[in-house]
């Protein structure tokens, strides 16, 4: 028994040494990329602006949060990203409620298309994060978190005597696509405003369940269409089915 305790630590010693001599950063180094999406994985819906900082920067957190300078109500929001607000206030010009639009982890592979060069938009970074308060409320809650992969590249085609439609179910889109499948998504967004309420301007508040949608671009045969659409599950159907499409034509000269 006692030979087989000696073997037993020697062996743990042996892989032990194995481990330190390993080369370091190889195999098991995450890129930037990669760490970003773990971040981005943590991050629960209907967390606080105070709980979002500690996932993204740790023990630190604290020094993440400011009044931003450009923010006229003065509430804590995270200091990095681009930042755009869309709060509303009633007609006595008393709060109604806040939202913020927060664009991170600018992604430097992707050229910005913009007539504005300084312009941050979803297509020029990886992480998008939306904060909404109830009504009368400064209490900032995670709603909305897209994540977005510039690196995909849909090689499935629409075949052109057909069209990507509202309410088509995976097997419905295999059908006008080329190759199997419909490709990998560019985009997955989780959103939740059961909790605080999902408002457009002025209007009362609706309380809808929570979702997740997936976006995804695809060109035609003849690569002068570019269909961009969204799934979203189907309580129904009880599958993911295109909720949402877009087209744009390329201009004839």
């Amino acid at each position: 028994m006692k030979n087989v305790i000696k073997s037993l630590v020697v062996l743990s010693a042996s892989l032990g040494l194995m481990l330190t001599n390993y080369p370091p950063n190889e195999a098991v180094a995450k890129t930037k990329k990669e760490t970003q999406h773990d971040i981005f994985k943590k991050l629960k819906l209907n967390a606080s602006m105070t709980s979002v900082a500690e996932v993204m920067y740790g023990k630190s957190y604290k020094k993440h949060l400011c009044d931003r300078s450009e923010d006229e109500v003065k509430v804590n929001l995270l200091c990095s990203g681009e930042v755009y607000d869309s709060n509303k206030y009633d007609k006595d010009e008393k709060l109604k409620y806040l939202k913020y639009e927060f664009y991170l982890y600018p992604n430097p592979k992707v050229p910005n298309e913009s007539d504005d060069p300084d312009e941050v938009t979803f297509q020029t970074v990886r992480m998008l994060l939306v904060f909404k308060s109830k009504e009368h409320s400064k209490q900032l809650k995670l709603v909305e978190k897209h994540w977005f992969d510039s690196s995909v590249v849909n090689s499935t085609r629409v075949y052109n005597n057909q069209k990507i439609k509202k309410g088509m179910t995976k097997k419905q889109l295999d059908d006008v696509l080329t190759g199997t499948g419909i490709g990998k998504h560019e985009r997955v967004a989780y959103i939740d405003y059961s909790k605080v309420g999902k408002q457009a301007g002025k209007k009362q508040p609706v309380f809808p369940k929570a979702y997740k949608t997936y976006s995804y671009s695809v060109l035609n045969q003849k690569e002068n269409v570019l269909y961009y659409f969204e799934t979203k599950y189907s309580r129904t159907k009880k599958e993911y089915v295109v909720s949402y499409v877009d087209t744009w034509t390329e201009d004839k000269e």
